[in-house]
Parts: structure tokens; sequence; C-alpha cells
């Protein structure tokens, strides 16, 4: 495990899928992130790639040959390299080889960054495609989960979920595992949003943020702690906590990507929301995670 603390923030990294295992406050010591429960939901804030969502039959065809790949793709399962380290940063690495291969016929490095500033922890991933001739076909999200609510007396269904811009927003719809953004919903986030068990029982709500600098909180109005994720760039953010096994936890996910179209053909050139990374290149991706 790696720990990085400032005078505002403790948090600590697991090197296995770089997954984050626990954020906390100097001032308040409470424990804002998940600590994982195989009754209800085992990991913690898992890195989604090079897929996010769920495969059609959990395959994938490319130039002729079919892959097998599961829901939100392998790196949350691999482990990463410490490249650089202080008591505030860290970088680690992982990259393609024969195993991934098998499921994913891609060179890659995926990097991940998480930078203590502040009362934030700031996280950037960063993918590069080290084939000097084939673009890399990509996504990649982020999954943290937050224990909700924060306090002894208070209550799942009493948790308010806010977002900024306070504003009406398309909602994309799930049938099953996969998207139909052909037919979205609206949400209108003028107001906080009182979330309980009921409301993710067609799985995760996901916002159109269209690119938009989105900022979603969470809080526990009993003790009036919370938790915001600001993010940058994602065209998706989506909201989840398990049904019908309940548990006091919600996800906040920037996602760069999406699960596969209930069109889907199952082309991974036809896949929505894929990246296109050129030969060389290198792309960033970045949100940060603010408790209170």
């Amino acid at each position: 495990m790696i720990t990085l603390q400032n005078d505002q923030l403790k948090v600590v990294i697991n090197e296995l899928g770089a997954q984050l295992h626990s954020i906390q406050r100097v001032d308040n010591q409470i424990e804002y992130l998940w600590q994982g429960d195989p009754a209800s939901w085992d990991r913690q804030a898992p890195i989604l790639f090079p897929f996010v969502g769920r495969l059609k039959d959990d395959q994938y065809q490319f130039n002729g040959q079919t892959y097998h790949q599961t829901q939100h793709g392998f790196a949350r399962d691999r482990k990463f390299a410490v490249l650089d380290q202080s008591a505030t940063y860290v970088l680690l690495e992982q990259h393609d080889d024969d195993e991934t291969r098998k499921a994913f016929p891609f060179a890659y490095s995926l990097r991940v960054k998480y930078e203590l500033t502040g009362n934030q922890l700031a996280v950037t991933y960063s993918v590069t495609n080290p084939d000097a001739e084939q673009s890399l076909i990509y996504a990649i999200g982020a999954h943290p989960g937050f224990n909700m609510p924060l306090s002894a007396n208070g209550r799942f269904d009493q948790v308010q979920l806010s977002v900024s811009p306070a504003e009406t927003y398309s909602r994309v719809v799930l049938d099953g595992p996969y998207n139909d953004s052909a037919h979205p919903l609206t949400i209108d986030m003028h107001q906080p949003l009182t979330i309980d068990h009921d409301l993710f029982k067609n799985d995760a709500v996901i916002f159109e943020t269209g690119g938009a600098d989105f900022t979603a909180t969470l809080t526990d109005p009993a003790s009036q702690h919370g938790v915001h994720v600001h993010t940058h760039g994602t065209q998706h953010v989506g909201v989840w906590s398990p049904y019908p096994t309940k548990a006091n936890f919600a996800c906040v996910e920037p996602w760069w990507g999406i699960a596969d179209n209930v069109a889907a053909d199952g082309q991974l050139l036809h896949k929505q929301g894929m990246h296109r990374l050129a030969p060389r290149g290198t792309d960033d991706y970045h949100f940060s995670i603010q408790p209170f």
C-alpha cells in the first residue's frame, strides 16, 4: 500500500489496480471511501480500462478475430508499478503484455497520477499508444465508491445528490447492462435530489455532461459531511449503488466511454464512446475528489 499525506488529507492506494483504498481528512479522520464488502460490492475505486461498462456477450470483434472481455476491462485486476513517489504524489504505470493481448490486441501504457493539492485529491490518467503504426482504441473511466451516510445517525435514504451546474440534464437509460442512448430521459437537478436504493433499480443514473466541467456532490445531511467529485471533459458521469442488494455507499463515476449500445453489432470499430489514439500519441484525463 502507498500512503500520501499533507496537512489536510491522508490517502492510501493499492498497487493492485492502482485502486484507492482510503480517503480521510486529517481534521475529522472520517473514512470517506467505501471499504468493500463481498456481500454487496467488494471493490472500492476500480479504474475502468480498456472498456467502460459491459460488452454484448462479453465479447467484441476486431480484424476478424473475436476477443472476450468482462465488464469494465482488466486494468483493475492487474498490478501497477510505482514510477515516482513523494509524500503527496505518486505515479503508477501498467502496460500491455502477452496476457493482455489475449483480450485486447493493442500496445498501451496506462499511467495513473494521484496528487494531494490542498483539500483535494487530483487524479490524472495518461494513456499512451507506443505502437508506431496502429491506432489504440479504448475507453477509460473511474468508479470510486463513497461511504454514505458518513455519520452514525444518518441514513442512506436521507443522502442528497447535487450537481453543478444545477440544471436539467439528459439521462442515458440502461436496458439491462446496455445503454439505450437513442431514448434518453431528463433529470431536473436544479435542486438537490434525495437518493434512496430504489433510484438504482435500473442500475446507474447516467448524466450526459457533453464534455463540460461537472461536479457531483454527495452530502449526508445528518453530519453535513460529504464529497465533491469534480470532472473535466467527460461525456458521461454515472452515479450508482447496488440494487436489490442494499449497502451504505454510492459511487460517482467519471466516464470517458460507455457500455455497449442496445443496437451494438459487436465490432470494435463501431463501438460507441471509444477513443482512437494515434500512433505514439498520449491523452490525459482528469478529475478530483474533495471530501468535506
